[in-house]
C-alpha cells in the first residue's frame, strides 16, 4: 500500500507550474490563497472522514468571549490536538507530511515549519449552531492552512473574513478592532468543501462570520511557523490556553 507522504508527493509533483505560479501570485498580493485539489481525492476523504468522526465522537463545546481579543465571541464545537495525536491518522500524517509542506512554502516564498508548540499542531472546529461563530482574532504563528471539511451554504453565513497587512495590539485589542474595522476593507472569500486555503494568520486580522440558519461549518485547522516565529519570544498562547484549557496537554 502507498504511504501517505508518497501519494501526497506524487500528487503534488502533477499540480501544473501555471496553477502553482497563480497561488503564489494570490498569497503575495492577498495573504490569502485559495488552494483546490491539495490531495488526490482518496486522501481528501480518508481526512474528511476523521475530521466528522472525531466531531461526532469527541468534540467539545467552546462558548466564551476573550479578552486578549478585544472581548470577541468564540461558540463552536471542537477536537483538540492530542486527541487527533491519538488516532495517527490522515490529519496528523497530513501535518507530518514533508512534501505538502514544501508545497506551501513554495506558495508562501518562505519556509513553513512545524509549529514548535504542540497544542497548536492540528486542531478540528465545527459550527453547528445559528449564531456559532469564531469571533475576529490574530494567530499566534504566522502561516494557517485550514481545509474546508464542510461549508457552509453560500448564503448562510460562516464565511472566512479578513483584514491582510494589520497587527495585533495586545496592549489594548479592543482599540486595535474597532480601528482596523473602521477603516479598512472586509474581505470574505467562499471556500467551498474539500478545499483548503493558506492565510498569513499572524498579521491578518480575520473571524469566521456567525452561522445563519441551517448550516455547518467544519474545519482542519494546521498551524504552521515562519523561521522568525521560531526565535520570537512575543509569542504567547494565552488564547490557546484559554479556549482549549482542557486539551493543551503535550506528549
Amino acid at each position: 500500500m502507498i504511504s501517505f507522504e508518497n501519494q501526497a508527493r506524487e500528487h503534488i509533483a502533477n499540480i501544473p507550474t501555471q496553477l502553482t505560479a497563480l497561488y503564489e501570485q494570490s498569497f503575495r498580493d492577498e495573504d490569502i490563497v485559495v488552494i483546490d485539489h491539495l490531495l488526490p481525492s482518496v486522501l481528501a476523504n480518508a481526512m474528511r472522514r476523521q475530521a466528522l468522526d472525531l466531531v461526532e465522537a469527541h468534540g467539545a463545546r467552546r462558548d466564551l468571549i476573550m479578552d486578549t481579543t478585544g472581548g470577541t465571541p468564540r461558540h463552536y464545537t471542537s477536537v483538540g490536538r492530542d486527541i487527533i495525536r491519538k488516532q495517527n491518522g490522515p490529519i496528523t500524517r497530513f501535518f507530518e507530511s514533508d512534501a505538502i509542506r514544501a508545497y506551501l512554502s513554495k506558495i508562501a516564498a518562505e519556509e513553513l515549519h512545524k509549529v514548535p508548540y504542540i497544542p497548536e499542531e492540528y486542531i478540528v472546529n465545527s459550527q453547528q449552531k445559528p449564531g456559532d461563530t469564531h469571533g475576529w482574532h490574530w494567530d499566534d504563528y504566522t502561516f494557517a492552512l485550514i481545509w474546508m471539511v464542510e461549508a457552509p451554504a453560500y448564503d448562510k453565513g460562516g464565511r472566512v473574513e479578513y483584514i491582510p497587512r494589520t497587527k495585533w495590539d495586545k496592549e489594548d485589542s479592543a482599540k486595535a478592532l474597532e480601528k482596523f474595522l473602521k477603516n479598512q476593507i472586509v474581505r470574505s472569500p467562499y471556500i467551498p468543501s474539500g478545499s483548503c486555503y493558506l492565510m498569513r494568520a499572524n498579521t491578518s486580522l480575520h473571524r469566521i462570520a456567525p452561522l445563519d440558519g441551517d448550516t455547518k461549518r467544519t474545519v482542519i485547522v494546521f498551524t504552521y511557523a515562519s523561521t522568525s516565529d521560531l526565535t520570537d519570544p512575543t509569542i504567547t498562547h494565552e488564547t490557546m490556553e484559554q479556549i482549549y484549557a482542557d486539551e493543551v496537554a503535550v506528549d
